[in-house]
């Protein structure tokens, strides 16, 4: 049985990655509705200049990857 495997990067400003747990879906179209429901939320986020998120099945294949630039803003020098 091949499963679905949801993994997200969240690219903070000062250099450091948070890798949040990897979700696993039992089905390509359960793992691409919570692939592009992270990618919608992730894409409005002001927490992180960007997130990487990447949907692979049990094999190692790559189905969706996506490298998001989202609605942060730098904040001004003092």
């Amino acid at each position: 049985m091949i499963r679905y495997f949801i993994i997200e990067i969240q690219n903070r400003a000062d250099g450091v990655d948070n890798v949040q747990e990897i979700v696993s879906r039992q089905t390509l179209a359960t793992g691409l509705s919570y692939f592009y429901d992270r990618c919608s939320k992730m894409s409005a986020t002001t927490l992180y200049p960007t997130v990487t998120l990447m949907l692979i099945d049990s094999n190692g294949t790559i189905i969706e990857n996506k490298h998001l630039t989202t609605t942060w803003v730098e904040p001004e020098g003092e």
